[in-house]
């Protein structure tokens, strides 16, 4: 028979033992608290493309309409202080039907949750979504800064807000030629 000694035996002691068991709680919550975070942030990217869509698909549309009022179809010529004066910077919209806007300055003030298309029929596949439009004349510090008089070109901010997120702002502007 072998006999067991003292200072020989194998295995853990309970230090060991408790101390293992705190590193490895540390290490399961750090992946726990990783994966949270990956888990809850997932559907960003759909949501923000979500988003960039719906921004592409009003800024396409209105981009595809008159500058003003007062400038003909096909545009020439434009509108300006010695042809035909364009609208002036205050009172945009003129209360006309969704349907039936035919300028820049008629999406002033727009704002629609759900959004709707151009026909005025809510877009399904983004409810919850909410889409906001003002339409201004540049300030003079950026007409200077872009070289343009002031009724050269109207500054359109486009904002989106997806639902429960922050909202994205997607700034352009329509020339006056």
């Amino acid at each position: 028979m072998s006999e067991v000694r003292a200072g020989s035996a194998h295995g853990f002691t309970l230090v060991e033992t408790i101390i293992s068991m705190v590193v490895i709680s540390i290490a399961v919550l750090g992946i726990t608290s990783t994966l949270a975070f990956s888990l809850k942030r997932q559907s960003d990217g759909l949501w923000q493309s979500k988003a960039a869509a719906l921004g592409t698909t009003f800024m396409e549309e209105i981009l595809a309409r008159r500058f003003d009022e007062q400038t003909p179809v096909g545009g020439e010529p434009p509108c300006a202080p010695t042809t035909t004066p364009c609208s002036p910077p205050a009172g945009f919209a003129d209360g006309e039907a969704r349907s039936a806007f035919d300028d820049v300055d008629d999406y002033d003030g727009l704002d629609e949750q759900p959004p709707r298309d151009e026909s005025g029929v809510p877009m399904a596949e983004f409810s919850g979504y909410r889409v906001q439009i003002s339409v201004r004349y540049p300030s003079a510090a950026q007409q200077a800064a872009l070289g343009v008089t002031g009724t050269d070109i109207k500054v359109v901010d486009l904002r989106v807000t997806p639902p429960g997120q922050s909202p994205l702002l997607f700034s352009f502007v329509r020339a006056n030629w």
